[in-house]
C-alpha cells in the first residue's frame, strides 16, 4: 500500500505501532486525508491476515513445534516472509492494534522547521504471533468470523473516538482506554519551547519502549527502523450490558455521527457482527476477509463515490450514472480490457524502424463479436480513452444503419483533425504540447505524402481537414457551391460534366483512387509520430466497398507499398453483431485474410457474451454505492429478468428507479427497495419489445422528436434540427427542447452540436415507436421539409433529403416520381463532384433515380432518362461493377434516339471491352466510330503510309513550342472533338495491342486535327505519340525529343497533370532515353505509376510499375530489390485481375531468377503460377499480346549474353527480326545483345556474316553515342572492344574495354560494367595473359555479387577454377 504526496519530502522509513501511527496522523492530516491513510492501512492489515489466515503444505516445516516466533529476524538475518505464516494458526487474542505495525515514511510538513512526521503508511504488518502447529491437539480453533470480528474492532480503533463504546467492544474499562489514548497524545517541547510531534517525541513515549526503558529499535531487511512495543493481549471479557447487534449499531451510529461515510461506517458495522455467540447475525455481516477485502479496495478506488456520503438523493442519483450521464464503467470484462490494454502495451513498445519477425507485430487487428447490446461499444470506450491516456491518435467510426457508411468512415477521419481546431469563438485556443508536437509532424510530412492534387481532394471530402492546413487555393474554393430551393436545376447544371469526367478514368479508378486517398490520409495521420488506433464499430452495417477499404488501409499503411518501405505502429479495433454476420460472408472472409496475411498483422477475435450474476452484483454494487452482499438477492432477480443481457439490465434498473421502487432513503443515507414489489414487475425477455414500450412512456413530444430523429439515423446534427423545427412535426421551436430532454432521460447524448442515440438498440426501438404505415409518409415529410423550407440548401443536406424520399418512393405520387427522381440525380452529382471519389453514394442515388423514372420514361422523361442512365453506368464502371456497366450499355445504346447520344455510352464500351482483354473487338468498335465520324484508317497500314504521314506534318512541328500549342483557338466542333477522344482511346488504353504503325497514324492524324481546328486535352497524347513515330521513321532524334519535351510540358501544366502522366510516362519515357539518362526514365515511370494510383487507373499504374521493375533489370546495382518490387507489383496485379501485365512481368522475372540463382525460394502469392518464358511466349503468339512478345525475346535474349549463350541469342534476333530501327525503347538493348553476340559467333565460327553484323553494329551505336553519351557510349565502345579483338588490333581492343569499363562505372549501368570486365578477361585468358585474366574475371565476379547477380557470379567463378586447371596444358578454352 503505497501513500504518497507530491508535496512531502521522503525521509527513513520507520515501522510504528498502530496506536502511535493513529495518533500522530489525526494531529498532521486532514480529516477527508486521514480517512484515506486510515482506509489504506486497515486495507494492508486485511491483506496480511489472509496471508496468514490461508493454508500452505509447505509451511509446516518452517516453524518448530510450540514455538514463539517473532515476525521479525536476527541483525543480518533476512527476514521470513509474512505469507509462510499462511498454513499456521493464529491465538485470535494477538489481533489487536498494539501488535500491528504500520511502516511509514516520514516527510516534511513544516517548511518552516522541518519537521519530519511518519503519516504516510507503505506497509502493515502483524507485529508478533503465537504459533502452533496446525495438527496440534493444542491449537486452538479460529474460525474466519473470529477474526472478522478482531478486525473490526481495530478497525473501529482507527476511524472512531467514542471512548466508551471502543471500551465495550474491547472489554477495558474506559479509564484505561482514556489513559491510553493520553498517552498517546504526548506533546514534548523543544529547546525553544515549541511543540515537537516529531519522531523522536514518539519513540520517548511509553509505547516506544520496553519494560526496561530501552529503546527497542531494530533494522530490518529494508533498512526501516522497527519500533517494537511490548506485545499486548486483547480482554476477552464478555459484557451482558449491551447485545452484540446493538453494539454494531451503535458502532454504526456512532461513526456516522462523526460524518464518516455511509459505506465505510456499514463494512464497520458489518464486521462485528461476525461476533462469536451473536444471538442474530444478519445478512450483511461479514464471516469472511476477502468480502472486507473488496469493500476496502472499492473505498479506495473510487472515493469520489464511496467516501463522499450520500445525503442528498439528487446527488445520490447522479452516481448511477443511468440519467442525463454516460456511464463510461465496463463491467464483466476484465478478460477483454486485459487482452486490449495487452495490445496497445505491445504496440506501443514495438520499435517502427526494426523489421519484426513473425512473432512480433506492429500491427494488430482485434474483432469484437457479440449479440447487440453486449456490451462491445462500451470496451471500445474503453480502450480508445486506454490509448488516449497513452498519446495515441485515434479515430473512431461507427456506422449506421440508415447513413452511407463511405459518409460516415470519411467523417471520422475529419473528426480527427478536428481536434487540432479551436472551438468556435475561443480566440485564445492553444493546443496541448503533445498535439502539438503532432500537428508539427504531420504538417512536416504534408510535403512527401500529399501532393497538391491529392490535397485539394482532401479538402473537397474533408472540410475540417481543409481548415486546419493551410494550403487553399483559389480552385479549391470555387468548388463549395450551394443550391437554393428554387435553383436546383441551376446546380444540376453546374456539375452537368461531372459523369463526362469521370469516364476518363478505367474500370474501378474511382474506387481506387478513394482507396490511395485514405490510404494518404491514414498515413499522414501515422507520420505524427504516435501509434494509431482505428475503431470502427458496428460493421455489420458497412457495405462490400467500406469494408475493402478498411482492409486495404491496414495493409496498405502496416505493409511496404511497392516503393515505400514504411512501416506504422496501429492497431484495428471492429466490432460487429454476430447474429448479422455471416460465417461466409464479406466481413468475416477480410478477417480471414488478414489472419492470412503476409503482413505480420495480429488478429485476435474475442466474443462478449452475456454478463453472470457476479458480474451483475458488481454492476449494481457500483452503481448503488452498497456492498456487493447487501444486494445479492436484487441481482438474482435482475439475472432472471434480464438473462445478463448488459443493455437490458441497464434500461431495467433505470425502470425500476423512475418507478421509484427503487429509491433513495435519506434517513438510511442509502438506496433501498423492496424484493418482491421487483419480483412481480412484468417486462418483455425481449429486450427490444421492452425498450419500445419503455420509449412509449415519454412525453408526447419528446416521442414526436425521436422518431423524427430514428428517422434520419443514429446520429443527427443542430442544423438539421433547426431546419425540422418550424412547426412541422412538434409546435415551432420546441423540437431542440425535446432532443435536450431526450439527452436528460438517457435516450440521447450530445457531443457539441451533435444528438446521438445513447445506442443503436435505442435507436432501432425509437424507429420502432412509428408505425410501419407511417413510415414512409414521415420520411417524405422529414425529406421535403429539407429542400422546400430554406432558401439554400448545400449538397449534403440535399443528399439527406434524398435519403429520406429513397424510403418512401414505393407510394409517390406520380407528379412527385420526377421531381424526386431529378433530386436523386442531382445527389449523385454533388457526390461525384466532391473531389471526384464518392462514387458508391453517387450510384446509389442514381439507381434510386433510375426506380422513380415512369414506365414510359424513354417517351416521356427520354434526357432525363439519359442522364441517369449515362450516370450510373459511369459511376459503377468507376467503381469496378462491370455486370452493372455491361448491361446497362447495351440497354442505353437500344434506347438512344441519336448518334451522338451513344457516343459517351461506346467510350466506355470500349474501356471495358478492354479491361476485359477483348482488345480485337475494343478495336473495331472504335475504328467503326471514327468512321462514322468521318475518321477512316486503312487497317492494313505500311511503312510507306506512316512516313508520308510524318513528312507532311514535320513542317508544322519545326518550331513547336509549348506556347504555340496553348496559343491555338479551343477545339469547338462536336465532331472533331468526338473524334479526337476516340484516337485517344486508342493512344492510351489499346495501344499495347495495336500495331505500332497504326497508332502512328492515328497520332499524325490527331496532329493535322489540333492545328486545323483547335486544341483540346486529347492533343497531348497525339504529340507524344508523334514524336515516338518520328523518331523511329525519320531519323530526327533532335525533332522528335522536342516536341515530347513539348508535350510532357503540357502534361505537367495541365489541371490534371496525374491522369495524363500515368497514360503518357512510359510512351514519353520510351522518346527521351535517347537524349537522357536511361535511370531518369525509370524515375519518371515510378512517377507514372504513382500517378496511376493517385488517380486510381490500375492498368497504367501496373504499366508504369512493369517500366520500372523491368527496365530496372538493365541498369540496377541490386538485383535482389527491384525482384522484391516487381514481387509487390505482380501481388497487386493478381488482386485486380490484371493478367496480361502479370504475364509479362513473369518474363521479366525470369530473367531476374536466373541472374540471381532464386527461381524456387522467391515469396509469390500462393495463387500465382509463374510461366516458363516458352509458355509466355506461345501465349503471346496466340493472343496476338506484341508487346508480351517483345519483353520474352528481349529478357531471354539478356540471360543468354550473360550467360554467354550466344547461338540461341542471334536465333530469337532472327525470329524477331531485329532490324536497323528500333521500334520500342527496350529495342536498342536487344540490338546490343544481338551484336554482342554476333562478334563472339565472328571470332568462333569465323563465319562473314557475324562479321559483317558486328561491323555494322559499332557504326549504329556510334550514332546513339552523339544523342546520348550516358546510356550508349560504354555499349559503343564494348562493341569496339570485341570488333578489335575480332580483328587482332590489341592494343585498341584493351584501350577500348577499359573505356568501356569506366564509362559503364561512371553512367551507373553495373551489370554492364561486369560485362565488360567479363569479356575483358575472356580475351586476356584466350590470348594466354592468365594472371590478367583472372584479374579481371574476379572484378566480374565482384560486380555481379555487388549487383545481386549471384547465380552469374557462382558461374563465373567456376569459369575461373576450370581456367586454373586448364593452365599448364593449355587447349581452347570453355565458352
Amino acid at each position: 500500500i503505497i501513500m504518497t504526496r507530491d508535496t512531502a519530502t521522503p525521509s527513513t522509513a520507520t515501522a510504528i505501532a498502530l496506536p502511535d501511527w493513529i495518533s500522530t496522523t489525526r494531529l498532521d492530516l486532514s480529516k477527508e486525508d486521514y480517512v484515506k491513510s486510515a482506509i489504506a492501512v486497515a486495507s494492508g492489515l486485511i491483506h496480511q491476515l489472509d496471508l496468514i489466515f490461508r493454508k500452505r503444505k509447505d509451511s509446516l516445516s518452517c516453524w518448530s513445534e510450540s514455538k514463539n516466533i517473532d515476525n521479525l529476524s536476527k541483525p543480518g538475518e533476512k527476514r521470513q516472509s509474512s505469507s509462510s505464516l499462511s498454513a499456521l494458526t493464529i491465538q485470535i487474542e494477538d489481533i489487536v492494534p498494539e501488535n500491528v505495525l504500520v511502516s511509514t515514511v516520514a516527510h516534511t510538513t513544516n517548511i518552516h522547521h522541518h519537521q519530519p512526521s511518519p503519516v504516510w503508511a507503505t506497509e502493515v504488518n502483524i507485529h508478533r504471533l503465537k504459533i502452533y502447529h496446525s495438527n496440534s491437539s493444542k491449537t486452538p480453533q479460529i474460525s474466519h468470523r473470529d477474526v472478522c470480528f478482531a478486525l473490526g474492532k481495530i478497525i473501529f480503533s482507527l476511524f472512531s473516538e467514542d471512548i466508551s463504546l471502543l471500551a465495550e467492544l474491547t472489554g477495558t474499562s474506559a479509564k484505561k482506554v482514556k489513559e491510553s489514548a493520553d498517552k498517546l497524545q504526548i506533546e514534548c517541547i523543544d529547546s525553544k519551547g515549541e511543540k515537537d510531534t516529531s519522531l523522536t517525541a514518539l519513540k520517548r513515549s511509553p509505547m516506544a519502549m520496553n519494560t526496561e526503558g530501552v529503546d527497542a529499535y531494530e533494522e530490518n531487511d529494508l533498512g526501516h527502523n522497527l519500533m517494537l512495543p511490548e506485545p499486548k493481549k486483547a480482554f476477552l471479557v464478555r459484557t451482558t450490558q449491551i447485545g452484540p447487534l446493538t453494539k454494531s449499531m451503535r458502532a454504526r451510529d456512532s461513526l456516522q455521527s462523526e460524518g464518516l461515510p455511509h459505506f465505510l461506517c456499514q463494512l464497520i458495522s458489518d464486521l462485528l457482527d461476525a461476533e462469536e455467540g451473536n444471538l442474530y447475525v444478519s445478512d450483511a455481516s461479514l464471516p469472511s476477509l476477502e468480502e472486507a477485502q473488496h469493500d476496502l479496495l472499492q473505498l479506495q478506488l473510487y472515493p469520489e463515490r464511496l467516501l463522499q456520503d450520500n445525503a442528498c438523493p439528487r446527488k445520490a442519483l447522479e452516481k448511477t450514472n443511468l440519467f442525463n450521464q454516460v456511464d463510461d464503467e465496463v463491467y464483466g470484462r476484465e478478460n477483454e480490457q486485459r487482452i486490449l490494454t495487452d495490445m496497445v502495451t505491445r504496440v506501443s513498445q514495438r520499435d517502427p524502424s526494426s523489421s519484426p519477425s513473425r512473432e512480433d507485430f506492429l500491427c494488430e487487428a482485434a474483432f469484437l463479436s457479440g449479440h447487440s447490446g453486449s456490451g462491445k461499444s462500451s470496451l471500445m470506450k474503453y480502450l480508445v480513452s486506454e490509448c488516449n491516456d497513452n498519446d495515441w491518435s485515434v479515430v473512431f467510426c461507427k456506422f449506421d444503419h440508415q447513413a452511407a457508411p463511405l459518409s460516415i468512415l470519411l467523417q471520422s477521419f475529419d473528426t480527427y483533425f478536428g481536434k487540432f481546431l479551436p472551438p468556435v469563438g475561443d480566440i485564445n485556443f492553444e493546443l496541448g504540447p503533445s498535439m502539438q508536437e503532432i500537428f508539427d509532424r504531420m504538417s512536416q510530412n504534408m510535403k512527401s505524402l500529399i501532393h497538391n492534387e491529392s490535397y485539394s481532394q482532401l479538402c473537397q471530402l474533408l472540410p475540417k481537414f481543409s481548415q486546419l492546413f493551410s494550403m487553399t487555393t483559389l480552385s479549391m474554393q470555387k468548388t463549395n457551391t450551394q443550391i437554393g430551393s428554387n435553383s436546383l436545376a441551376n446546380y444540376m447544371n453546374q456539375t452537368a460534366q461531372v459523369q463526362n469526367a469521370s469516364c476518363d478514368g478505367n474500370v474501378g479508378s474511382g474506387g481506387n483512387r478513394l482507396l490511395y486517398l485514405l490510404q494518404v490520409l491514414f498515413k499522414t495521420i501515422c507520420s505524427g509520430g504516435r501509434p494509431v488506433l482505428l475503431c470502427v464499430d458496428d460493421l455489420q452495417w458497412a457495405n462490400e466497398f467500406t469494408i475493402d477499404i478498411i482492409g486495404d488501409i491496414i495493409a496498405g499503411g502496416h505493409g511496404p507499398a511497392f516503393t515505400d518501405e514504411g512501416k506504422y505502429r496501429m492497431i484495428l479495433l471492429g466490432s460487429f453483431r454476430a447474429d448479422e454476420v455471416p460465417e461466409d460472408g464479406l466481413l468475416m472472409t477480410k478477417i480471414k485474410l488478414l489472419e492470412q496475411s503476409q503482413e505480420n498483422i495480429k488478429v485476435t477475435k474475442l466474443f462478449v457474451g452475456e454478463l453472470t450474476e457476479h458480474d451483475i452484483n458488481k454492476m449494481l454494487s457500483f452503481k448503488l454505492c452498497l456492498p456487493m452482499r447487501y444486494i445479492r438477492e436484487l441481482t438474482q432477480i435482475v439475472l432472471c429478468k434480464t438473462r445478463g443481457h448488459p443493455l437490458f439490465v441497464v434500461q431495467f434498473l433505470r425502470l425500476l428507479i423512475q418507478r421509484d421502487i427503487i429509491s433513495f432513503s435519506v434517513k438510511s443515507r442509502r438506496w433501498v427497495w423492496d424484493y418482491d414489489t421487483i419480483d412481480m414487475q412484468m417486462i418483455s425477455d425481449d429486450v427490444a419489445e421492452f425498450l419500445t414500450k419503455k420509449l412509449e412512456q415519454l412525453p408526447e413530444d419528446m416521442i414526436k422528436a425521436i422518431k423524427v430523429a430514428s428517422c434520419i439515423g443514429c446520429y443527427v446534427n443542430m442544423a438539421t434540427i433547426q431546419l425540422l423545427d418550424l412547426g412541422q412535426f412538434v409546435p415551432a421551436n420546441r423540437l431542440l427542447r425535446s432532443f435536450e430532454s431526450a439527452v436528460k432521460e438517457g435516450v440521447m447524448e450530445k457531443a457539441g452540436s451533435i444528438f446521438a442515440f445513447t445506442h443503436d438498440m435505442l435507436w432501432e426501438a425509437s424507429y420502432n415507436l412509428v408505425a410501419e404505415d407511417e413510415r414512409e409518409s414521415l420520411h417524405r415529410k422529414i425529406g421535403w421539409s429539407l429542400i422546400v423550407q430554406v432558401e439554400e440548401v448545400n449538397g449534403e443536406l440535399l443528399a439527406l433529403a434524398a435519403d429520406q424520399i429513397n424510403k418512401c418512393k414505393d407510394v409517390l405520387a406520380p407528379s412527385d416520381r420526377d421531381s424526386f427522381a431529378r433530386i436523386n440525380l442531382a445527389a449523385g452529382k454533388h457526390s461525384m463532384s466532391t473531389s471526384k471519389s464518392n462514387y458508391q453514394q453517387a450510384c446509389g442515388y442514381f439507381e434510386a433515380g433510375i426506380s422513380l423514372l415512369n414506365t414510359n420514361n424513354w417517351d416521356k422523361q427520354y434526357s432525363l432518362s439519359l442522364e441517369l442512365y449515362e450516370s450510373s453506368v459511369a459511376v459503377s464502371f468507376m467503381i469496378g461493377k462491370v455486370q452493372t456497366v455491361s448491361s446497362r450499355l447495351m440497354y442505353i445504346l437500344s434506347k438512344a434516339k441519336s448518334f451522338d447520344d451513344t457516343l459517351n455510352p461506346r467510350v466506355l464500351l470500349a474501356k471495358l471491352l478492354v479491361s476485359q482483354e477483348r482488345y480485337a473487338e475494343a478495336t473495331d468498335g472504335v475504328f467503326a466510330i471514327l468512321s462514322s465520324l468521318g475518321e477512316d484508317f486503312p487497317r492494313e497500314m505500311n511503312a510507306s503510309l506512316v512516313s508520308s504521314e510524318i513528312e507532311a506534318i514535320t513542317p508544322i512541328l519545326q518550331g513547336i513550342t509549348k506556347e504555340k500549342v496553348l496559343n491555338l483557338p479551343a477545339m469547338t466542333a462536336k465532331t472533331k472533338l468526338h473524334a479526337m477522344k476516340f484516337m485517344d482511346l486508342l493512344l492510351t488504353t489499346v495501344r499495347f495491342v495495336l500495331s505500332p504503325m497504326l497508332m502512328h497514324a492515328v497520332s499524325c492524324r490527331m496532329t493535322k486535327l489540333a492545328f486545323s481546328f483547335g486544341f483540346c486535352d486529347e492533343c497531348i497524347s497525339g504529340l507524344v505519340v508523334v514524336s515516338h513515330a518520328i523518331l523511329h521513321y525519320s531519323d530526327d532524334v533532335w525533332l522528335a525529343t522536342k516536341i515530347c519535351r513539348v508535350a510532357e510540358s503540357l502534361v505537367e501544366s495541365h489541371k490534371n497533370p496525374h491522369l495524363l502522366r500515368a497514360r503518357l510516362a512510359s510512351m514519353i519515357s520510351a522518346v527521351l532515353f535517347f537524349v537522357e539518362p536511361f535511370q531518369a526514365s525509370l524515375e519518371r515511370c515510378m512517377k507514372g505509376h504513382c500517378s496511376g494510383v493517385i488517380e486510381g487507373d490500375i492498368d497504367t499504374a501496373m504499366l508504369c510499375g512493369l517500366g520500372y521493375a523491368g527496365g530496372s533489370l538493365f541498369s540496377t546495382d541490386d538485383l535482389i530489390n527491384c525482384q522484391k518490387i516487381l514481387l509487390r507489383f505482380m501481388s497487386h496485379m493478381s488482386k485486380h485481375k490484371r493478367i496480361s501485365a502479370l504475364r509479362s512481368s513473369m518474363a521479366y522475372l525470369n530473367a531476374y531468377a536466373a541472374l540471381i540463382g532464386n527461381k524456387d525460394t522467391f515469396a509469390l502469392d500462393a495463387d500465382i503460377q509463374v510461366q516458363t518464358n516458352d509458355t509466355l511466349y506461345q501465349i503471346a503468339k496466340e493472343t496476338q499480346n506484341g508487346l508480351l512478345l517483345h519483353q520474352v525475346i528481349l529478357t531471354q535474349m539478356f540471360v543468354h549474353v550473360y550467360f554467354r549463350e550466344y547461338l540461341p541469342c542471334v536465333i530469337l534476333a532472327e525470329k524477331y527480326d531485329i532490324k536497323r530501327k528500333a521500334t520500342r525503347s527496350f529495342d536498342i538493348f536487344m540490338m546490343f545483345y544481338t551484336w554482342i553476340a554476333a562478334l563472339a559467333l565472328a571470332r568462333d565460327t569465323k563465319l562473314e556474316k557475324w562479321k559483317m553484323i558486328g561491323e555494322k553494329s559499332v557504326r549504329i551505336m556510334s550514332q546513339f553515342v552523339e544523342y546520348s553519351s550516358w546510356n550508349f557510349e560504354n555499349k559503343h565502345m564494348l562493341l569496339q572492344a570485341e570488333l578489335h579483338y575480332l580483328n587482332g588490333r590489341h592494343e585498341m581492343a584493351e584501350s577500348a574495354y577499359t573505356h568501356s569499363i569506366h564509362s559503364a562505372h561512371e553512367h551507373r549501368f553495373i551489370m554492364e560494367e561486369a560485362l565488360a570486365y567479363e569479356l575483358f578477361g575472356t580475351y586476356f585468358l584466350e590470348n594466354k595473359h592468365v594472371d590478367k585474366g583472372m584479374e579481371q574475371l574476379q572484378l566480374a565476379c565482384d560486380r555481379y555479387k555487388q549487383a545481386g547477380a549471384l547465380k552469374r557470379a557462382d558461374t563465373v567463378n567456376d569459369f575461373m577454377v576450370l581456367a586454373r586447371q586448364a593452365h599448364r596444358g593449355w587447349w581452347n578454352m570453355p565458352r
